[in-house]
């Protein structure tokens, strides 16, 4: 995407859009639960990074061109289509307009869920909303026929609290009875806990005691009945003021320096900070605040050189921001916890608060995602020359860009504490592996530079028949930091000698440019991958003569992507360094505090040292344990990044299609269009464990387990459980480590149909059907591999998580006859009406059960499954039809569309080998609770069918001449109808204990609806005056 000629990308994460549900503004593009189950925003920097494009008022736009063309390439330095953005210019005229858009509590409904749920009241079923958009923009000449300007302002005001709502699950005995002895009682009664008011922490007491606004921080549970409670997901509803208010700007001028050299400037600004009352925990009090904005600036010079021979030049700058930061009602040291001194609340997390609801519960802010943004810093130029010549039209030309990421990581004195039970938070045993506090420089300054250059030939054969040929260059430059603060992983050069338990090289390199401990022969990005590539283009028109009104079209064209983004460099998750920003709290730039067996939450790390800073190559190999470290719990190395060997990814796209005009005011498409999409970048768990056996050891291990079912016979508990850190290819290593790796393959094939029917009769259609299938091995940009084996990418080949089946778009306008004749002032009443609407239907989007507690791929994993999205399989013999209980139709929110009794835990049998048993008086026992991957793939279902219909109604009363006033009334999702997600798909069947794991049965909740995607029906209101 460009606006103006700018490129709008970021190398933080891709993502250029947002999603929108309904008109109501949201920031993210991934979906969390909010109260009622409606798909809300988590103000995450991560998410919401689209929000930071810049997205010009409708008002202010001249042309929204999109190229879908397989074979153009003076642009196509991306697959898909290509849109570009331009706005507005002034004229000999003056021209422009005021305008106001309203959106109102009272003219909503309610969310489908929040309408369902009996613990909100009838007076909060439609969530409050007051929205006010208005704007104005003028243009015309301050010098006639040679100097223009045009200039628009537009400020967004949303109130919004269906972004303000929250839910979550607190003991179902909580209640106002906050004293010591009444905490004890609600411990016995949720958690069958046996403790004293004396074992109570006092800094537990003084936090369940804390009030925010004359309400207990942590709220008594609301819902108390528990089977009301397992099946809506919660048994607490919260709800506070959220707000987004936006600032936007368009000022652009032009300048006619002759008839054939043309001058133009355009500039955008846009701020638009919000606000959400839920930082990160599920609890008020920890406000999150996003300042999310963008400035574009650019200046187009064309010149006329000769009649055959013209020629463009661009330049432009384009600055996004988007930070995100928590505040804090409360302070650690108001409520007498001590982490190091530091006044800041801590990420507070317990994994399960109630053995009824099995429910995690968090408090304060969202660890290191708590304070971080990035800021992005882009200038381009490019040129491009277009000489006619005869049957050709030749065309070559090239741009630069340079990019400076910033991102900022203000987590350094935000301490993460969690607790395995609520009972441990009360009586005080923190989980020591997940409390941590990091200190060090966390800020990055990453640098990028792209080129790119193409020439190509559009020549007309004969008057039938057109060809373009072309060919284009592209080199997406690798990531540098400014300071060298840049680590990879080198498998090749990684060494290990057994015989003496020594690692002789750790195969981690730094960047060339680190003046520290930079690596001798190292580039500044640490890649010798090839980024760059030559992409043929071809394209065909051709109107055969003996048919009237047809044209056939066919293209090929090759796409190279840019592969290397700042987010994949992080863990997925675990050791407290995972998430998009990980990479910078991550050894060996930055050293990470843990917990200890003695921590409290008065002291979370009492007994805790503050490891050395790493100054040389010795110390950061340190940091990679041997195995006698690895035998005695030794923390493994957790690391992630790009692998230095990728190439860039590509894309074979090609198309054939024909139009048909039956009638001058109509036309008819059909048309195939297919993808092969090479090197698609997954996230590689590189060291995941193999299977150790008698006949296969593995590192001096000759049994496999992730558990310690038989102590006496699985004696070893590693730090990522059992022998697994024993079993990995890279001794000292997490198994839960990632290298980015172009090792996928993608696959697209869609048949087309479109209708376009010109105005006529008052009447205007444009209608397109797409029958499709996407298939992948990684859907998107994920920090996790979506699968389950990652040695056999095979097995994840399957449809798209973003895959459509089927999608039917209808827009449509239609200006009702005039009731009156003539300009009287019933005729201005009752004329000049219209009506616009857009219609879609589509499939749901493919899914499939989801299990991280070791109940799938145990035995690699044990109960951290840090790094996968571990498959749910399906019961021998059972097939998805038969596990669905309800169609992608006619759904009933109310019962449960999987069957969890046709799924199994996937455990290992016994007589397989490296199972470890033993004999006990000649009785064999062994361990039968390891598990391994299932043969269900993923992606198996497919989620509910998805319908929408939206209208607006127009009239237009002409004042004057030149005035004119437009009122119009939107209607989006007409019928108010509920466009279903997926259902909840997440499940945990291991309960682990020590390292044993107790199987548990679904959750009643598992199967059932408990969200939507897009908003109820909600009115918005618009005045129009142009002259």
């Amino acid at each position: 995407m460009s606006i103006n000629g700018v490129t709008a990308d970021n190398v933080f994460n891709g993502k250029t859009t947002s999603q929108v549900e309904s008109s109501r503004f949201t920031l993210n593009t991934g979906q969390s639960s909010a109260a009622g189950g409606d798909t809300q925003t988590n103000t995450s920097a991560y998410d919401s990074a689209g929000q930071a494009i810049a997205t010009p008022p409708v008002e202010t736009m001249q042309e929204l061109r999109v190229n879908a063309s397989m074979y153009d390439a003076s642009q196509g330095s991306k697959a898909g289509a290509h849109i570009e953005a331009t706005t507005r210019s002034g004229t000999n005229q003056f021209h422009g307009g005021v305008y106001e858009y309203v959106q109102n509590t009272m003219f909503n409904a309610a969310p489908f869920f929040r309408n369902a749920s009996t613990a909100i009241s009838a007076h909060d079923k439609v969530p409050a909303l007051h929205y006010n958009r208005p704007g104005a923009t003028i243009g015309g000449p301050i010098f006639k026929n040679k100097l223009f300007f045009f200039g628009a302002f537009q400020d967004i005001q949303d109130f919004d609290a269906l972004n303000g709502t929250k839910t979550a699950n607190v003991p179902l005995h909580l209640t106002d009875d906050r004293s010591a002895q009444g905490l004890v009682n609600m411990l016995q009664a949720d958690l069958g806990a046996t403790v004293t008011a004396s074992q109570i922490n006092p800094a537990a007491l003084a936090l369940f005691s804390a009030k925010v606004g004359g309400n207990y921080l942590i709220p008594s549970a609301q819902l108390t009945n528990l089977a009301q409670a397992q099946q809506l997901g919660y048994d607490v509803f919260l709800q506070a003021p959220a707000s987004f208010i936006a600032h936007q700007a368009v000022a652009d001028l032009d300048y006619l320096i002759n008839s054939k050299d043309r001058l133009s400037q355009k500039y955008i600004y846009q701020n638009s900070p919000s606000a959400a009352p839920f930082g990160g925990g599920s609890t008020l009090g920890f406000p999150k605040a996003i300042k999310t904005g963008t400035q574009t600036g650019s200046l187009d010079n064309i010149v006329i050189l000769t009649p055959s021979l013209t020629w463009e030049q661009k330049a432009g700058v384009n600055r996004q921001y988007n930070y995100s930061s928590t505040g804090q009602a409360v302070t650690a040291t108001s409520l007498g916890i001590d982490a190091f001194g530091t006044p800041q609340f801590p990420a507070l997390s317990v994994s399960t608060v109630d053995s009824h609801l099995l429910k995690s519960f968090s408090v304060g802010p969202s660890g290191n995602f708590a304070n971080t943004g990035f800021y992005q810093n882009m200038g381009s130029a490019s040129s491009s020359l277009n000489w006619l010549k005869g049957r050709h039209t030749v065309t070559a030309g090239f741009n630069v860009e340079h990019y400076q990421l910033n991102i900022v990581n203000n987590t350094d004195n935000t301490p993460t504490v969690s607790f395995p039970t609520l009972t441990a938070l009360m009586t005080g045993n923190v989980n020591a592996n997940g409390t941590n506090v990091f200190i060090g420089p966390t800020n990055r300054y990453f640098r990028v530079n792209q080129i790119g250059g193409y020439v190509q030939d559009n020549i007309r054969l004969v008057s039938n028949l057109t060809v373009n040929v072309g060919v284009r260059y592209d080199f997406d430059g690798p990531l540098t930091e400014k300071y060298g603060r840049l680590a990879n992983f080198h498998p090749d050069a990684y060494q290990y000698n057994s015989s003496t338990d020594t690692i002789a090289a750790t195969g981690l390199v730094v960047a060339g440019n680190n003046q520290t401990i930079g690596t001798s022969g190292v580039s500044d990005s640490t890649l010798n991958g090839r980024q760059w590539g030559f992409g043929p283009r071809i394209g065909i028109v051709w109107s055969p003569s003996q048919l009237k009104n047809v044209v056939i079209r066919t293209g090929f064209g090759m796409f190279y992507d840019r592969g290397e983004y700042f987010s994949e460099l992080s863990p997925g998750a675990g050791a407290g360094v995972n998430g998009p920003f990980g990479v910078t709290v991550a050894a060996p730039f930055v050293q990470q505090v843990v917990g200890t067996s003695q921590g409290t939450l008065s002291q979370p790390f009492l007994g805790a040292t503050i490891p050395p800073t790493v100054t040389n190559q010795t110390l950061f190999a340190g940091l990679v344990p041997n195995k006698a470290q690895i035998i005695t719990g030794a923390k493994t190395y957790t690391f992630s990044g790009y692998d230095p060997a990728n190439v860039l990814p590509y894309t074979e796209n090609w198309s054939l299609d024909v139009q048909w005009q039956p009638v001058n005011s109509m036309q008819l498409s059909l048309g195939y269009v297919g993808n092969h999409g090479q090197h698609e970048v997954l996230p590689i768990p590189f060291n995941q464990p193999g299977i150790a056996t008698p006949s296969n050891p593995l590192n001096g291990e000759t049994t496999s387990y992730g558990f310690n079912v038989i102590p006496s016979i699985e004696p070893l508990k590693t730090y990522d459980g059992g022998n697994t850190d024993l079993r990995t290819p890279y001794l000292g290593f997490n198994n839960n480590s990632a290298l980015y790796k172009a090792e996928g393959v993608s696959n697209y094939s869609a048949l087309q149909f479109g209708l376009r029917k010109r105005l006529s009769h008052g009447l205007q259609i444009t209608a397109a059907y797409t029958w499709s299938h996407t298939l992948d091995m990684q859907s998107g940009l994920g920090l996790f591999f979506n699968g389950n084996d990652p040695f056999n990418l095979h097995n994840s080949y399957a449809t798209s998580s973003y895959d459509r089946t089927h999608v039917a778009i209808m827009q449509y306008h239609y200006d009702l006859p005039n009731a009156v004749r003539g300009s009287s002032g019933l005729g201005r009443l009752t004329n000049g009406w219209s009506l616009n609407g857009v219609t879609v239907f589509q499939s749901g989007q493919p899914y499939g059960g989801i299990d991280y507690s070791g109940a799938v791929g145990g035995v690699y994993y044990a109960n951290f499954v840090e790094i996968l999205d571990p498959v749910m399989p399906l019961k021998p013999g059972i097939t998805p039809q038969q596990a669905t209980l309800q169609g992608t139709t006619g759904i009933n929110a109310n019962n449960p569309v999987l069957n969890g009794n046709d799924f199994y835990v996937p455990q290992i049998p016994v007589g397989t080998p490296g199972v470890p048993c033993t004999t006990v008086n000649g009785t064999e026992t062994c361990d039968t609770l390891e598990t391994a991957f299932g043969a269900t793939g993923r992606n198996t279902f497919r989620g509910p069918f998805q319908e929408r219909f939206d209208v607006s109604a127009v009239k237009v009363t002409r004042i004057t001449e030149r005035v004119s006033m437009r009122l119009q009334a939107d209607v989006l999702n007409l019928f108010n109808h509920p466009s279903f997600d997926v259902p909840n798909n997440s499940a945990t069947q291991y309960s682990v204990t020590n390292g044993v794991p107790t199987v548990r049965a679904l959750t009643s909740s598992f199967g059932l609806i408990q969200h939507t995607l897009g908003g109820p029906r909600t009115v918005q209101l618009g005045l129009h005056v142009d002259f």
